[in-house]
């Protein structure tokens, strides 16, 4: 072997060796940020469910001489380019939508016993929350 080919044959050893540890490093940030963003997102969506269950258990605590009530709530943008869908069925399901698919569900802090609950809306609007005591209903709108 020339000392001219053992130059090349050093040269391409020291570039895969470079390379592969670039990929090995870049893998590992691309798994942190993975495993990040999977932890906010998961986060994130008991928090907006717990913020619409306290809304709704404050609007139905709220109506004690009344027959109906109503509170209107706003999410803000997601700076992550996801939003909220919310679905009142046997309990609050709330879920994030987006390229990852994340549910929370809760029963709304046992209110789903005893009030007949209903509606979905996405939080890319403004969301009603309704309360009729006369029909001991709750929807969301």
């Amino acid at each position: 072997m020339s000392k001219a080919q053992s130059l090349v044959v050093q040269f391409m050893l020291f570039f895969m060796t470079g390379f592969s540890v670039f990929l090995a490093i870049s893998g590992l940030f691309k798994y942190q940020s993975d495993m990040f963003r999977d932890n906010l997102l998961s986060y994130d969506v008991e928090l907006a469910n717990s913020y619409l269950s306290s809304a709704a258990i404050a609007l139905v605590d709220s109506c004690k001489q009344c027959d109906s009530s109503k509170v209107y709530l706003k999410f803000p943008s997601s700076t992550l380019g996801y939003y909220y869908g919310f679905k009142l069925e046997n309990g609050l399901n709330v879920s994030v939508i987006s390229r990852e698919e994340k549910n929370y569900a809760s029963s709304i802090h046992n209110l789903n016993y005893s009030l007949v609950v209903e509606g979905s809306t996405d939080s890319t609007r403004r969301i009603s929350l309704t309360f009729e005591k006369t029909k001991n209903k709750l929807v969301v709108e």
